[in-house]
């Protein structure tokens, strides 16, 4: 039962941090054009955070059924991944 709730607990994790990557890709990219380094104001970011909590959330119980089975480390990079796909997915909707 415990190594269950850390599994879970590791794809939860795996897939916001792929949610915030990509959000940090996209900045990363627009430095990379000639911007500056601009995250937001502070309503920004947390209106960031608390979609990528809802995204996940959203997301995580349809994709625990798929990884379940995985060992840890691909669980966390399959998870990881999936995360930064799915906000590929619904941060054109943010802007």
């Amino acid at each position: 039962q415990q190594e269950d709730t850390s599994a879970k607990i590791q794809v939860f994790l795996g897939v916001f941090v792929g949610v915030l990557l990509r959000w940090l890709y996209g900045i990363v990219v627009d430095v990379i054009k000639g911007g500056p380094w601009n995250f937001g104001n502070l309503s920004i970011i947390i209106a960031r955070l608390v979609i990528a909590l809802i995204v996940t959330v959203f997301v995580f119980s349809g994709y625990w059924g798929k990884v379940k089975d995985q060992s840890w480390s691909m669980r966390f990079l399959n998870s990881l991944v999936y995360g930064f796909s799915i906000d590929a997915l619904v941060g054109p909707w943010m802007y």
